[in-house]
């Protein structure tokens, strides 16, 4: 019997996590690292706007700017339009470590796709992308 396609993203996602941790035991952000990234590139994002991204909810979220908050990682500000928001904005301690960050994500990556065609890996990505595609459509 197959294992359940569910089952061998959730365990690739986990040994990739591990081996990105390894990379980044330096850092006091565990697991972290991708929420960072998002608050980076979104440029004053909401945190709404992160649950949204995470596909987490509002909880979730809060406990995770939290950890990154108390570790000095990002900074809660506070919206001039509507006192009920926060922006959320990545702090100096972060632009330092985010090299860091996207390096080792490149190194985790580059072992995980060894041995792979860069074919293989594009038509992977088509793939997962349809599956993705299929699963936000499908009414549950």
């Amino acid at each position: 019997m197959k294992e359940p396609v569910g089952r061998k993203m959730d365990r690739i996602a986990r040994m990739f996590w591990l081996e990105l941790n390894g990379h980044l035991s330096h850092l006091d952000i565990n697991r972290s690292f991708y929420p960072l990234l998002l608050i980076e590139a979104g440029n004053g994002i909401t945190q709404q706007e992160l649950a949204n991204k995470l596909l987490c909810d509002k909880v979730q979220v809060v406990r995770i700017i939290d950890y990154l908050s108390s570790n000095g990682y990002v900074e809660r500000v506070q919206s001039v339009t509507d006192k009920r928001k926060y922006k959320l904005t990545i702090t100096n301690k972060a632009r330092l470590a985010l090299p860091d960050i996207k390096n080792a994500i490149g190194q985790t990556t580059s072992c995980a796709f060894d041995g792979l065609s860069t074919d293989s890996i594009e038509e992977l990505y088509k793939t997962l992308s349809v599956i993705e595609r299929n699963l936000e459509t499908k009414e549950l």
